[in-house]
């Protein structure tokens, strides 16, 4: 199992300003042996959520991941996951080309419809559309995508939402024939069959039972589509707290409580939070992608690398 910690969510810091300890955790989890380091694609959050309770500064995730990919040199970069309707997906692909170009080929690129209709109003993109709306906009948004980046010596696309006119892309994405999509989502109808049809990796919720019944209908939109299985990468998104002893746990708990997700939680010592990730491993889940809301003290970090990842490097 491979895994790739989310810097979420973000706080002030002494001097009001995110950064400094995003970077401070960015360098050490590239240095950990992480697979990736991941940011969330929002623009408001007021607090009131499950797993943020406060009104948050939020730093716009491509501008972020650029100057991430300019201080790190293994740990690969996505967004988790981007909402279509924020970006024309032309815009999106260049610029997850020019992050690509930056980071030297280390990027994935997450993304999905989106959620958040509180911040896409207040910032006057318009009425939040309904999911099949979004769904039939992220399909056509891969699309665009997919052919900016595959199609030469130009792009061409005519959909309902968007359009491309003889686009002749350039620069290419360095990783070929362009960066793995993920696509986040544990819709069964329709976004794990997006996920079949134009994704490299999935990001799916949910305890190791659920986790497990997804992948299996991941498998038969595959397999009615002709996509290999094994071309997809599973993946699980969770909340991990991590304390050295129980009474570390106990007190982290305690007072991380708010920022701990109704559902798709681990909270334990080391080898509790290996024996439930094992779980998820016996369910066939490849990658985990977990956030733990201490991540500005570092040390859950080392932590984890340290004492987790270990144990299940060949799980």
């Amino acid at each position: 199992m491979k895994f790739g910690l989310q810097i979420n969510p973000y706080f002030d810091g002494e001097t009001g300003n995110p950064w400094p300890a995003v970077e401070k955790a960015s360098r050490a989890i590239d240095a950990g042996g992480y697979d990736s380091l991941w940011l969330y694609d929002h623009l408001l959050y007021e607090g009131g959520f499950p797993g943020h309770p406060l009104h948050e500064p939020v730093l716009e995730c491509f501008t972020t991941l650029g100057a991430i990919a300019t201080i790190t040199r293994n740990v690969k970069l996505g967004q988790l996951v981007l909402g279509m309707p924020y970006r024309n997906p032309a815009l999106t692909a260049k610029m997850a080309t020019t992050l690509d170009q930056i980071a030297n080929g280390r990027t994935i690129l997450g993304i999905g419809a989106g959620w958040h209709k509180r911040e896409y109003e207040a910032y006057g993109y318009g009425e939040w559309e309904d999911v099949p709306i979004r769904m039939r906009r992220l399909e056509e948004g891969l699309k665009v995508i997919l052919a900016l980046w595959t199609e030469r010596p130009a792009a061409s696309y005519a959909g309902k939402f968007y359009q491309l006119q003889e686009v002749k892309e350039r620069p290419d994405t360095v990783q070929k024939p362009h960066p793995p999509i993920m696509i986040g989502g544990s819709g069964e109808k329709v976004t794990l069959r997006l996920v079949a049809q134009y994704a490299q990796y999935c990001n799916v919720g949910g305890d190791p039972e659920s986790v497990q019944r997804l992948f299996g209908i991941l498998k038969e939109h595959c397999e009615r589509l002709g996509r290999p299985y094994d071309g997809v990468t599973k993946s699980v998104y969770t909340s991990i707290i991590l304390g050295k002893d129980d009474a570390e746990v106990a007190r982290k708990r305690e007072r991380l409580a708010d920022f701990i997700p109704r559902r798709g939680s681990i909270v334990g010592t080391a080898a509790q939070v290996v024996d439930e990730l094992a779980a998820y491993a016996k369910a066939g889940t490849e990658y985990m992608i977990f956030r733990t809301p201490d991540w500005d003290a570092i040390e859950p970090i080392r932590m984890f690398a340290e004492e987790v990842a270990p144990a299940l490097a060949s799980a």
